[in-house]
């Protein structure tokens, strides 16, 4: 004899109802913080990567259609901060939207470093909307050889 299942309609998917969750709260957790509607204030804003290196450390920004005259960055006790504007797109006489997906608007993002940075030898460049910040570690931060006597 050959047992027969039948899927139960409640079984067909049992993480649907966890994915509609995370989807509402996402939804209502932007409503909240959004601010002035911009995907880039409600959210985490642009994306950086931040990579630890022997003498420094860097910071790569994605930040496509933002001016370096629109960026502010700063160092204070152990936090770097990138702060700027995504400006909207100006829309050519006659027109109107049909759809918008790009981010604008005001977006702050700070990252505790991991180390003691050397302020006076900080570099920053914007290129092709990547941010790439290189912080110097500070002397005390380096790894020293220790001489054996």
């Amino acid at each position: 004899m050959i047992a027969r299942f039948e899927r139960h309609p409640l079984l067909v998917n049992p993480f649907a109802d966890l994915v509609s969750f995370e989807r509402e709260v996402g939804r209502l957790l932007d409503d909240v913080l959004g601010g002035e509607g911009s995907p880039w204030t409600g959210s985490a804003g642009p994306r950086f990567d931040v990579a630890e290196q022997e003498n420094e450390t860097v910071v790569l920004g994605e930040l496509p259609g933002v001016k370096k005259e629109d960026l502010k960055i700063t160092v204070k006790d152990g936090v770097l901060t990138v702060s700027g504007e995504r400006k909207a797109p100006a829309l050519p006489e006659n027109a109107s939207w049909v759809r918008t997906e790009s981010a604008h608007g005001v977006f702050s993002r700070s990252f505790v470093l991991p180390h003691a940075v050397d302020e006076g030898h900080i570099d920053a460049s914007l290129a092709d909307g990547v941010l790439k910040v290189v912080l110097p570690k500070a002397a005390e931060a380096r790894p020293r050889t220790i001489a054996i006597r």
